[in-house]
């Protein structure tokens, strides 16, 4: 015969479930960002804003694609000249630098570092920013973009 469960077990069962799916949640929270609806060179995209240190770092590393009218827009909290690498990338991107609205530099087909590359390709654009836009390789190419070209936020 089975014995019931005592309440003092019932009890510790429910705080061991909420510990295990509010680790989980913390943990798969880092993957999911808020986004945003840009235009840019006469094209909507979907971007995912990156906002904090954790993600500025994760970027668009590990994941296997991006797809086409879709970005990652990095929102920086200041100024400057900041670096861009291809660390853990499996595909080449083109890199936007942003800055007061305008695009300042492009680094167009940024490829990804080899898999076992422990200096993975670093970019730097040619003047201060305060945003990236990171878009599937070709996006500068194919709309035409260039330096002093507007992107502004649609939402």
């Amino acid at each position: 015969m089975i014995k019931p469960f005592s309440t003092k077990q019932i009890i510790g069962i429910f705080v061991l479930v909420i510990f295990v799916l509010g680790v989980g949640y913390l943990k798969t929270r880092e993957y999911f960002l808020p986004t945003a609806m840009i235009k840019i060179a006469g094209q909507t995209l979907k971007v995912e804003l990156a906002q904090t240190p954790l993600a500025w770092k994760k970027g668009l590393s590990g994941r296997k694609n991006l797809k086409e009218h879709r970005g990652m827009l990095f929102v920086f909290s200041e100024t400057k000249r900041h670096a861009i690498w291809m660390k853990d990338m499996n595909f080449p991107i083109d890199i936007i630098w942003i800055k007061g609205g305008l695009v300042v530099d492009i680094m167009p087909e940024a490829p990804p570092a080899a898999p076992d590359d422990n200096n993975p390709p670093v970019y730097l654009p040619r003047e201060d920013a305060g945003g990236v836009l990171e878009v599937p390789a070709g996006f500068a190419e194919k709309y035409n973009l260039k330096i002093g070209d507007k992107i502004e936020k649609l939402d």
